[in-house]
């Protein structure tokens, strides 16, 4: 088995579409950019997820998220409109990170307690 861990941001919104009645496919893509010397080499992962997985992913997954992705992977070997053959990484994605929840812009949006002149302790 050919298992993959790998973290990247996604290339756009993730896409949902029914297989059948029960079952559902969430599908996104995402890109890994590593440097080698002076050379920025970029990779594309295609993501796979199965049922109720991508639910999450279609309610809380952006294009431009970090997200970190493990599970089965193959190889899909094709041949480009040049003529030449290419290759891309499907993975059939197991577990997957969520993006962080944003911040508070401001203190001023924080739930204001009201003071007090009685100390707790």
């Amino acid at each position: 088995m050919f298992n993959v861990s790998a973290v990247g941001r996604l290339v756009a919104d993730p896409e949902q579409r029914e297989i059948r009645e029960d079952l559902n496919l969430t599908k996104f893509r995402i890109f890994i950019n590593k440097k080698k010397g002076q050379e920025e080499i970029v990779s594309a992962i295609d993501c796979n997820l199965w049922g109720e997985k991508g639910n999450a992913a279609m309610k809380y997954l952006k294009k431009g998220d970090q997200v970190t992705i493990a599970g089965a992977a193959h190889l899909n070997q094709y041949e480009k409109k040049n003529g030449e053959t290419g290759a891309s990484i499907e993975v059939n994605v197991q577990e997957y990170s969520l993006p962080p929840k944003p911040k508070s812009e401001s203190w001023a949006s924080s739930p204001v307690v009201p003071p007090t002149d009685e100390i707790p302790f």
